[in-house]
C-alpha cells in the first residue's frame, strides 16, 4: 500500500534511458531482489555499512525498509545518473529512511572508506557494469553478493560459475539461479554470495 501510494504520487519522475520508475518495480526486478535478501539474510542476518553498486531507483532500500529481513546500520546507494539518486532520495525520504546515503561515483573508482566492519559490497549490476576495478578493490575479508542474468548483450556472467570465475572469491556461501519472466522474456538471473 505505501508503495502504490508512492508510485500514484511519483508519476511525473523524468526517465532516463528508457528506464522508468515503475519499470523498475517489474514482478522479475523484485523477485530476484527478495531472493537475494533472503538470502543474505540466512547469511547475515546483522550487518553494518551495506553499499549497493548500480542502486538505480533505490529499491533494494525500499525492500528492505518494508521488510527488515537484515538489519543494517547505514545503505549507501551507487549510481551514476543523479536522475535516479535524486528519485532515489525522494522514495527514502517518503519512506522515512533516514539511514541512506547517496553517492554520484562510477563503482569502478570506490575506494569503499565508509565500508567498516561487518559490511556488505551488493551489486545486481553485473550485466550492465563493465570493468572489474569495483571488485578488485573491495577489501578482503568483505561479504560480496553478485547477481547477472543471461539474455543481455555484452553480458559476460552467463552462469554461476562465470561468476565465480571472473570475481573469485575466497569462499563462496551461496550461489544459484532463479527463472524469471520480464515484461518481453523469460530469462535466468544468477547470483553468488561469498567473501573476497
Amino acid at each position: 500500500m505505501i508503495l502504490q501510494d508512492f508510485l500514484t504520487h511519483q508519476s511525473n519522475l523524468d526517465e532516463s534511458s528508457g528506464y522508468s520508475l515503475a519499470g523498475s518495480f517489474t514482478h522479475d526486478l523484485i523477485a530476484s531482489k527478495v531472493w537475494l535478501l533472503d538470502q543474505l539474510a540466512r547469511i547475515a542476518p546483522q550487518v553494518g555499512t551495506i553499499y549497493v553498486l548500480g542502486s538505480w531507483y533505490g529499491n533494494l532500500g525500499v525492500l528492505l525498509a518494508l521488510d527488515p529481513v537484515v538489519k543494517y546500520k547505514r545503505l549507501i546507494n551507487v549510481e551514476t545518473d543523479q536522475k535516479f539518486l535524486q528519485a532515489s532520495k525522494r522514495i527514502h525520504n517518503y519512506l522515512g529512511l533516514d539511514n541512506t546515503e547517496y553517492m554520484l561515483a562510477d563503482a569502478n573508482t570506490l575506494d569503499y572508506r565508509q565500508l567498516g566492519d561487518n559490511g556488505v559490497v551488493i551489486n545486481t549490476s553485473l550485466t550492465d557494469m563493465t570493468g572489474q576495478a569495483w571488485f578488485d578493490r573491495i577489501p578482503s575479508g568483505t561479504l560480496v553478493a553478485m547477481q547477472s542474468r543471461d539474455h543481455d548483450p555484452g553480458n559476460e556472467a552467463h552462469g554461476t560459475q562465470d561468476i565465480i570465475d571472473r570475481f573469485p572469491l575466497s569462499e563462496i556461501i551461496y550461489d544459484g539461479e532463479l527463472k524469471l519472466q520480464d515484461p518481453e522474456t523469460e530469462y535466468t538471473r544468477y547470483m553468488v554470495i561469498g567473501i573476497k
